[in-house]
């Protein structure tokens, strides 16, 4: 586990300096403030978070260190409990677009339930932009999940437009068995299928250019579990649906 961490993160130090001679650089960083910390349906944080984010990106190659820190535990406690490091290359094609990557959560607070996922995105400039995304856990819970989203963008005046987007989620068996092992439990007990829909969810942004270079964006989501994540959730008296807003401060350069 110690040694996939130190790769990518070898990598996240090594790989702007190796392709900065063949393009420009491309930096951004931004903070975001939640009602929620969601992640595919769950609720992984039921109070305000802080969630920022810095990112590179050079001849396609993009790196990022994205962090999640509790703004009000209930235990009175707060700070990072997670780090995400993301390693991606993307290539632009006329009227579509391919992502490839890998990230690694790290947990400081629970090492042991760390892992990574490799991904594969393609998006397509046509009405609504569709984009389908499949992500490989590669180390601790070793299944696929598939996430296939919607966008659409609504013109308020001149310089204002409110952003819809809507996506939807499906776990493997093996992704099932990592994160509802009562639904697989079951599931083979009734010998039926047990990949399963786990989520989707909708959300509302307003994005507002204060400052050259600069963009504050409010939101709003609605995302609730599906099927028999929902109800095992459910059934352990955890919230299936959850309304989550959010305030986004990011910069570019």
């Amino acid at each position: 586990m110690r040694s996939t961490f130190l790769a990518l993160a070898g990598l996240l130090l090594l790989v702007p300096g190796a392709v900065l001679a063949v393009g420009p650089l491309d930096l951004s960083a931004e903070v975001g403030c939640f009602g929620h910390y969601m992640w595919r349906g769950m609720t992984l944080t039921d109070g305000t978070v802080v969630q920022p984010e810095v990112s590179a990106e050079v001849a396609g190659f993009g790196l990022s260190l994205w962090g999640n820190m509790n703004a009000d535990d209930p235990d009175g406690d707060s700070g990072f409990n997670e780090y995400d490091i993301t390693v991606s290359y993307g290539l632009g094609l006329p009227k579509a677009s391919l992502d490839l990557g890998v990230v690694y959560y790290a947990l400081p607070d629970a090492s042991e339930q760390n892992t990574a996922e490799a991904f594969a995105s393609a998006s397509a400039g046509v009405l609504l932009s569709p984009t389908l995304t499949v992500y490989r856990d590669v180390d601790l819970v070793e299944g696929w999940y598939w996430e296939a989203g919607l966008s659409h963008a609504v013109a308020l005046s001149p310089g204002a437009n409110l952003e819809l987007s809507a996506r939807a989620g499906l776990g493997s068996e093996q992704y099932m068995a990592g994160y509802f092992p009562v639904f697989i439990d079951k599931a083979l007990a009734d010998q039926a299928a047990t990949s399963s829909l786990t989520d989707y969810s909708f959300t509302a942004a307003l994005p507002w250019n204060p400052a050259p270079l600069a963009t504050i964006t409010p939101s709003l989501s609605w995302t609730s579990l599906l099927n028999d994540a929902s109800d095992v959730v459910d059934a352990a008296g955890g919230d299936t649906g959850t309304l989550v807003w959010g305030v986004t401060a990011s910069v570019s350069f």
